[in-house]
């Protein structure tokens, strides 16, 4: 008996049992069933099915906004830092930075110019702010952590401020925990600051022995009496 089963991708006539059963003489020889398959195989066919996944491509919104930091197309204001000129997005600044965002506000004069004056910061550490502002990340940062600290924390870039407090935190020592705590101090380093009196409470015979020290206690007898109280109340436990 000649079935025809297959036909390109789809079944196009079916045996019934009952065929099946009515003939089992000749299909069903010693009670088994066989069946034969005539396949055929393009090679340009790619078959979902079979495990294959589409091709996507791998760039996040990161990528892009790097490019937009690169290219500065359709920039919308000029900061002016020093005597150099950054192009920049107001959008962007302000979307990342509440500082930026209470500049660039309808009411604000910044908002109704095209250029911008940054006061207060060294182009090329607000080159570097600008840059993380755009991609989130940073190069060579503890070559300038205590100055990005700075303008993180007058900017409230707070992800930027949190890389600067742990580039900071390696890199204390006993000749520079005083002016590091001072630092942390002044820009509300939190994290920084508690680290370094951690520290300085561990080291605080050698600590005590610095010129620093003895500058500590004439320039900043409040921070000193916060280090004093720490140790207090490691004793007391």
């Amino acid at each position: 008996m000649d079935i025809t089963i297959l036909d390109g991708w789809d079944v196009t006539k079916y045996l019934e049992i009952k065929q099946l059963l009515k003939n089992k003489d000749d299909l069903l020889p010693n009670n088994t069933l066989t069946i034969c398959v005539d396949l055929t195989v393009y090679d340009d066919h790619e078959s979902f099915a079979g495990g294959n996944s589409l091709q996507i491509p791998q760039l996040k919104i990161t990528d892009d906004l790097k490019e937009l930091y690169d290219t500065k197309m359709n920039s919308d204001v000029i900061l002016v830092v020093g005597n150099e000129k950054f192009k920049a997005h107001k959008l962007i600044l302000s979307t990342r930075s509440p500082v930026f965002s209470a500049m660039f506000t309808h009411e604000m004069k910044e908002n109704r110019e095209s250029e911008v004056t940054i006061p207060d910061i060294d182009p090329e550490i607000f080159n570097k702010m600008l840059e993380f502002i755009y991609t989130d990340e940073i190069n060579n940062l503890d070559a300038d952590a205590a100055y990005l600290l700075e303008a993180a924390d007058k900017y409230q870039l707070l992800n930027l401020k949190s890389l600067c407090e742990e580039s900071l935190s390696k890199s204390c020592s006993i000749d520079n925990a005083i002016k590091l705590m001072i630092l942390a101090d002044l820009h509300n380093a939190n994290q920084l600051l508690e680290f370094i009196f951690e520290f300085m409470i561990k080291n605080i015979k050698d600590i005590t022995k610095t010129p620093e020290y003895e500058v500590l206690e004439i320039t900043k007898p409040l921070l000193l009496l916060k280090l004093i109280k720490k140790i207090a109340n490691l004793n007391e436990n």
